[in-house]
């Protein structure tokens, strides 16, 4: 249905975003597998899930088959997200942090919540939404941030994250006052 509601023929990336944890989760990933086969989806991701769940669909779809692991990551929610941030860096898989300023707006307090934040980007001459968003992508090159917006300006002052250079230094402060280990 969804296919045929975009108008296309095969959906580049699908998303098994929210799991019925009632059904075995390697049943539902065999699922996403057979449609891959079929050609109605070309690449398949999954969302919301613990390194356990992406061992499954690795497991079931082979060491290159899952393309990406979309979770919540942000400066106050990733103490369930960095192991898999890491796990997904370890195989070759995008890890794509919905939410990555803290979700419906987060973006607007996250410099007064996260004084880190608000000091780099003060020497920056940025905002602390795109060091924020910087820093996620420090975390490697398979990371990638989708931030929501709904205004245009937000829009431009994120993709500045894509240029921002942060110091070793800096990126270390940012870790040590925002990753919940």
């Amino acid at each position: 249905r969804s296919r045929e509601r975009l108008g296309v023929e095969r959906i580049d990336l699908y998303y098994l975003h929210r799991p019925d944890r009632t059904r075995l989760y390697a049943d539902a990933i065999e699922v996403l597998a057979g449609l891959r086969a079929d050609g109605v989806i070309s690449e398949i991701g999954i969302s919301n899930a613990n390194v356990e769940e992406v061992r499954i669909a690795l497991d079931v779809l082979g060491e290159r088959g899952l393309a990406a692991v979309q979770n919540e990551f942000s400066p106050k929610f990733n103490h369930t997200s960095y192991p898999e941030l890491r796990f997904c860096g370890e195989h070759g898989i995008a890890f794509v942090p919905w939410s990555p300023l803290g979700g419906v707006g987060g973006g607007h307090g996250v410099g007064d919540r996260f004084p880190v934040l608000a000091e780099v980007a003060d020497a920056h001459g940025v905002s602390p939404q795109v060091v924020t968003l910087a820093w996620a992508l420090s975390l490697g090159d398979h990371v990638v941030p989708i931030p929501g917006a709904s205004r245009p300006a937000s829009i431009t002052d994120s993709a500045k994250a894509l240029d921002l250079e942060l110091t070793p230094e800096e990126l270390e402060r940012i870790s040590a006052a925002l990753l919940q280990r």
